[in-house]
């Protein structure tokens, strides 16, 4: 299994804890950044970038983040080359992300989804694969293009 780097402001905390014990319970290998507790004036763009980084450097690497509305926590992690972060708040989303964008770090609006839902979210994005279909390859291959011209 590829380790699983997770991240978590405020607004995300008491959901990171919670799936980091569902993981590790099921087999995962979890590097948590941070928050290690809850800290109401910690900085949400500080943690992404941490976990983008790790994810980035890392083969095969996946990051989880959680914020309130997953939106700040996208932002941060996408201004990262080769980081490709989802907000998804279902598990068709989650899946069509990995299946056609091969995201490796997942968003979870913590303020929107439930503990059930976020579980079942993260479960499916961790088994989907990336469908390697010539159209989804070469979308990558222009985002990475993209990336490396701005």
């Amino acid at each position: 299994m590829p380790m699983l780097v997770l991240g978590a402001d405020h607004g995300g905390f008491t959901l990171k804890e919670y799936l980091k014990r569902v993981l590790l319970k099921s087999g995962h290998v979890v590097h948590d950044v941070g928050s290690a507790k809850l800290r109401p004036a910690d900085d949400y763009p500080l943690l992404a970038a941490e976990v983008a980084k790790i994810v980035r450097r890392t083969t095969g690497g996946r990051g989880l983040l959680l914020c309130g509305s997953g939106v700040g926590m996208s932002v941060v992690a996408n201004k990262f080359a080769g980081i490709r972060a989802v907000n998804a708040w279902d598990v068709k989303v989650a899946i069509r992300a990995r299946k056609e964008e091969d995201a490796n770090i997942l968003v979870l609006p913590a303020h929107f989804v439930s503990r059930v839902n976020a579980e079942k979210i993260v479960q499916a994005w961790l088994e989907t694969p990336f469908q390697r279909i010539p159209r989804y390859r070469r979308r990558l291959g222009e985002i990475a293009r993209i990336e490396n011209t701005n």
